[in-house]
Order: C-alpha cells, then structure tokens, then sequence
C-alpha cells in the first residue's frame, strides 16, 4: 500500500524534532554539570594590595622647620640555602628619596623619626616606629633605592616577594616579551589614608621603553631605567611593578593564563612645565603637575644586585648563618 507522502513528511517532521530536543537536552546537560575551575589563590590584584607598607618620615627642612613625607615600601624575602627550610632574609625596599627625605632640590633632610603603617591579620593597623635608620643604598647613585633589613611581627598582614620572582632583563628575550607587554602596581594612596587599614591602590599600564642607554633617574644622575606607561602620583614612590607574561613563547609554546614577575620600583615620573618640556619628578609628596603619564622605574636587577652584593647586608647574613656542623662520624 504507497503510504501518503504527507504522512512521510509529518513522520519526518517528528523524528528531526525529537532529534533537536535530544539535541537541546544534551546540550543543557553539559552546561548543567559544568563545574567551574578551582582557584585555590585570589587574584594577583588583589594579593598585591597585600604588598605596600606605608613610610611614614618627620624630617627637618634646611631652615629648621619641620616637615613630613609619606612613600610607599615594600618587603622582598631572598631564601638563603643555608637557612632552614621555610626561613628566608626579609628585607623593607623603598626609594633613596624616601628613606633620606630629599627636598625638591634632592638633598637629603636630617630624619627625625621613621614609621611604618602596616596591616594586621585581625583587620586592624599598626604604626611602628624604626629606632635607627639602618637603611643601606646602592654604590651606584643613579640608583634610587634603599633597603633595611628589618623582621616583623607574625601579625603582619602582608606578602613579601620572594628574590626568585624577580624579572631581570635577560628574561625579556627568554619570554619573548617586550615593550607593549601590561604592567601592574600597587602604592600608598595618599588621598585615602584609610581610617582602620592601608588602604593601597592597584594602577596598571604598558611598559613603555626597554634602553640599554643610561637615562636621567630621580637621583640627577643617569642609569639603568624603564619607563612605563602608567599614571601615578604623590606616594607611589617606592612601590612594587609586575609584569605580566602572558603570550607566544619562543619554540611556539603559549603562557594562556596571567603570570606576573616583579619588574622594578617606581621612583618617579615626567611631568610637563609651563613650557612643555618634560621634567622629572618624585612621588613622596602630593604636589601635582601636569603629569605626563610617563613613570619611571628603577629595574629588578638593581634591586637584586644591592640585596645580593651589600657588604654590610652579606656581612649580617653571614653573622645570622648558623655555622655548618661537621658530619657526624660513622660507626665502624
């Protein structure tokens, strides 16, 4: 018996419908029993919030007049392989500008107190005092750098950045990045002092200028630099940048996620005169010009160079060092 060809087609019509619920069923059932990737950790952004501690400086003008100055600091932690495992040197990295309070003629004030603001993990803060200045400078003075070896509390709510972190510049061309490649930091936020924590604030920007010529740093004197197209402002000085790796590899791999590497230390940026020429300035104070957007940062290797190959920071690490025991004798 020829069957109707409109039974054919409704028979049809029924069984491709049925095959695109199935179709959509199956598709919502992949969507339904998705389950989001774990993040065990927090955002970068938000770990590097957990970096700056405010510097806190009464200094006395040339004039006798006293004055303050606030920067931003931060700790990086170098793990010595002869400590114990878990222990590390920390040491609190700031600006030379900050640690000695230049005025705007960039000689160093007489310091009359220094303090550090710091957040506590029970959500309160804390201002301690620095008995003495221990704070030791690079040999090269276009470097604007300082650093203390300091220890604090295990109530300090802070995350320090581990010597191993660091981007020096040979890694440029290991990981194929460059200028153009997206940078972040985080500073004392002097328009928001923060009535309970520090409250510091995230920037982010490109890195504008890899030269291997020496350019005219904060100190007035020329050296290793990198500028960065980033925005900052009073109290930046001292804070920590990151670059973020992301991309092609060479070999053709690709880094898909965020991966950020210490970069350097804000020290300053350029500003604009009356005139339009770009001039340098710092950040300890809030003072603003007509701010270029153009910053400039002091490079990892500097840092890492000063931490490393101190006198005086080598010589506490040896004195620190517990002194090797000789094996013990095997039985005969």
């Amino acid at each position: 018996m020829k069957e109707d060809w409109r039974c054919v087609v409704r028979r049809a019509s029924l069984i491709v419908s049925f095959l695109i619920l199935v179709s959509i069923f199956a598709g919502a059932q992949k969507i339904l029993t998705w389950d989001p990737p774990e993040h065990p950790d927090p955002p970068f952004p938000t770990q590097l919030r957990k970096m700056p501690i405010v510097i806190q400086l009464t200094c006395k003008n040339h004039d006798g007049a006293l004055a303050s100055g606030r920067g931003t600091g931060f700790v990086v932690a170098y793990l010595d392989p002869r400590l114990p495992k878990g222990f590390a040197f920390r040491y609190l990295v700031t600006n030379r500008h900050v640690a000695e309070c230049w005025d705007e003629n960039r000689r160093p004030r007489e310091v009359q107190s220094v303090e550090v603001r710091m957040n506590l993990k029970d959500g309160s803060t804390e201002v301690a005092p620095i008995k003495s200045y221990p704070w030791h400078f690079p040999t090269d003075e276009s470097a604007d750098l300082a650093v203390a070896a300091l220890t604090f509390s295990e109530n300090v709510d802070y995350l320090a950045i581990p010597l191993e972190m660091f981007f020096t510049k040979d890694l440029f061309k290991t990981y194929n990045i460059g200028e153009g490649a997206k940078i972040i930091l985080a500073g004392y936020f002097y328009q928001l002092e923060g009535e309970h924590r520090v409250q510091p604030l995230i920037r982010e920007g490109i890195l504008s200028m890899i030269t291997d010529d020496p350019l005219e740093t904060t100190t007035g004197k020329r050296g290793p630099l990198y500028l960065g197209d980033v925005h900052i402002f009073g109290g930046n000085s001292g804070s920590p940048v990151f670059i973020n790796t992301i991309g092609l590899r060479p070999g053709g791999k690709v880094q898909m996620l965020d991966d950020y590497r210490f970069l350097g230390v804000v020290s300053g940026y350029y500003f604009e005169d009356s005139n339009f020429n770009l001039q340098i300035a710092t950040t300890v104070r809030g003072t603003q010009r007509a701010n270029s957007g153009v910053s400039m940062i002091v490079p990892a290797d500097v840092l890492k160079d000063l931490i490393l190959n101190n006198p005086d920071l080598k010589r506490l690490r040896d004195s620190s060092v517990p002194p090797a025991q000789p094996p013990a004798a095997q039985p005969r």
